[in-house]
């Protein structure tokens, strides 16, 4: 064998690896960068990441530490006030991340 391609795609989304970073809550407990740190590091790897809901930073600084055309997958505990779930999905939505 003297080639192998290991792309493939999640939910339209392309990936170098047939894996994609799942969600983990408070990521910054183990490293300073946290989920700002693993949005980069998907985009640099060429795979998706679902962004978590519980995270140690907020959803638009993790929104902002994306590559142009990075798309992300995202996670979704509904909040017992519905109104919180749907102004996250609002803002994911508007976001352009395709996947819940």
């Amino acid at each position: 064998v003297r080639e192998i391609d290991m792309t493939t795609s999640f939910l339209g989304a392309p990936s170098s690896l047939p894996l994609y970073f799942t969600a983990t809550a408070l990521a910054k407990l183990a490293h300073p960068d946290g989920e700002v740190g693993i949005v980069r590091a998907a985009h640099k790897a060429g795979v998706p990441y679902m962004l978590p809901t519980l995270s140690s930073y907020t959803l638009d600084e993790m929104l902002a530490a994306r590559t142009p055309g990075q798309q992300l997958f995202a996670q979704l505990y509904v909040n017992p006030e519905r109104s919180r779930s749907e102004e996250y999905v609002k803002k994911l939505e508007d976001a352009g991340v395709k996947a819940l």
